[in-house]
């Protein structure tokens, strides 16, 4: 770790139980190794998290506040998290760097439009995303595990796999599917990896039930990209309308689609502020397998 001053100040956040560190360093002093991500996001011998999210200033010429790079619990690079960039969005108005009207943020996966519908220091802010068009590539007819799925490909930045059981299955069925199995198992046919999410839309095209597999991090409560792709696919299969409410299982997301692209709201929830010295730090990451 190379860090102007002996602490690394993180702040730590969730997305429905998708939970996210927040390292602002507006003056780019730090520079983290592989390594360390890793230790600072395993859960047994780090902080623990989801993702790491490296924020410094956004380039002279930019219009955004800031220019965040995200990582997944693995270590490796992530290009776009619908449930991380509230969390940052949270982070940002908390700490001055962001007004509390519209603002926008650089990420790999291009510029992102925010606003926020709470007040700075809100410990649960409700936020708003705007997350693009999403980009839908193929679609197959599959047999996963004694179930016909119709597997669509998509990208809204990241790439996804949306799964849709060809015939209903019962909420029991469907929660009980073995995503610690089967995510990786149809990832490794993707090079480069591969958001996975099993999708069940209701009735009424107002609601969808999704689970997910994400890449680099793997079973996990919510997935933003993973909601708005799902929500996107499912319209465009006249599966739902223009409106819907996707529930993951750490709580519910709201999607609009529109002909300018796809709007996320959720919420955002503080967990609290984190100090790591540089020698807590070099600890950490020694132990790392």
């Amino acid at each position: 770790m190379i860090v102007l001053g002996k602490e690394l100040l993180l702040s730590k956040h969730h997305g429905l139980g998708n939970d996210f560190l927040v390292l602002l360093d507006m003056t780019s002093s730090v520079l983290l190794e592989h390594i360390e991500i890793k230790a600072l996001l395993d859960r047994r011998i780090g902080v623990g998290a989801d993702g790491l999210m490296h924020v410094t200033a956004s380039s002279p010429e930019s219009p955004s506040v800031a220019r965040m790079v995200l990582y997944n619990s693995d270590g490796s690079r992530a290009e776009m998290s619908g449930n991380g960039i509230r969390c940052l969005a949270q982070a940002l108005i908390d700490s001055g760097a962001a007004p509390l009207g519209p603002f926008s943020i650089d990420t790999d996966a291009g510029v992102i439009e925010i606003e926020s519908h709470s007040a700075q220091g809100d410990a649960l802010a409700m936020i708003s995303v705007g997350m693009g068009m999403p980009k839908i590539s193929e679609s197959a007819e599959r047999d996963i595990e004694g179930i016909e799925y119709l597997t669509v490909r998509v990208d809204i930045g990241n790439p996804h796999l949306v799964l849709f059981p060809r015939e209903k299955i019962s909420p029991e069925i469907f929660n009980q599917l073995d995503l610690a199995h089967l995510g990786p198992r149809i990832e490794s046919e993707y090079r480069g990896g591969m958001n996975i999410e099993w999708v069940v839309p209701s009735g009424d095209r107002r609601e969808m039930a999704l689970r997910v597999w994400e890449r680099g991090a793997g079973i996990t409560q919510a997935c933003g990209t993973g909601t708005t792709a799902s929500s996107f696919v499912a319209y465009t299969l006249g599966l739902v309308d223009e409106n819907v409410l996707v529930h993951n299982p750490g709580g519910d997301m709201a999607v609009r689609i529109t002909e300018d692209g796809c709007f996320l709201t959720g919420p955002a929830q503080k967990i609290c502020d984190v100090v790591v010295t540089s020698n807590e730090l070099k600890a950490m990451a020694a132990l790392v397998k």
